[in-house]
């Protein structure tokens, strides 16, 4: 009877030790992330506190209004309706626009931080990299200068001694 059963075969060559990974570090956050942190935290809880606070008082508002309009001394509901979602809309589009004020000036203030950046950084960077770039191209000239062109002269005149010499040599070989 034949086994069906597949066998796996075992690697041939076991490496003694694994190459060891170390594992990255996270730094603890610094103290203008902290802060940053906890401001978007803290504006995020007065933004939800704000918008639970207009539900509520929408939720009041209608109550109070169909508490009237079904004891007849108010207008009717669907007048009081369409005026609770027109308040509603207003306050929406009023909440929304301070909201995106806040954010242009924050991003206005951003933008202006990766501008000292670039201005305090990495100008000094790029005018290191300048003063390297002619070290090098100086470096090249003085090479090719001193260097390659006494190497390739010599090889250019060995290159003709070369075939002076083999000219000759089969000259006297045609003599023969």
């Amino acid at each position: 009877m034949k086994d069906d059963t597949m066998t796996i075969p075992e690697p041939a060559v076991q490496p003694e030790s694994a190459p060891s990974i170390e594992p990255v570090t996270e730094f603890p956050p610094s103290p203008a992330e902290l802060r940053a942190r906890r401001w978007l935290i803290t504006g995020l809880v007065v933004a939800a506190l704000f918008l639970l606070s207009i539900i509520l008082l929408l939720v009041f508002l209608s109550l109070d209004a169909y508490q009237s309009a079904m004891a007849g001394t108010g207008p009717s509901p669907g007048e009081v309706v369409v005026s609770l979602v027109r308040d509603a809309a207003i306050i929406f589009v009023a909440f929304e626009t301070l909201l995106i004020g806040v954010l242009m000036i924050i991003l206005m203030i951003q933008v202006q931080s990766l501008i000292t950046l670039l201005q305090d950084e990495i100008e000094p960077m790029l005018e290191a990299v300048n003063e390297t770039l002619a070290t090098v191209r100086g470096t090249t000239q003085f090479v090719s200068h001193n260097v390659v062109s006494p190497v390739v002269k010599w090889s250019g005149y060995v290159a003709g001694v070369q075939r002076v010499v083999r000219e000759f040599t089969g000259l006297f070989k045609g003599q023969e």
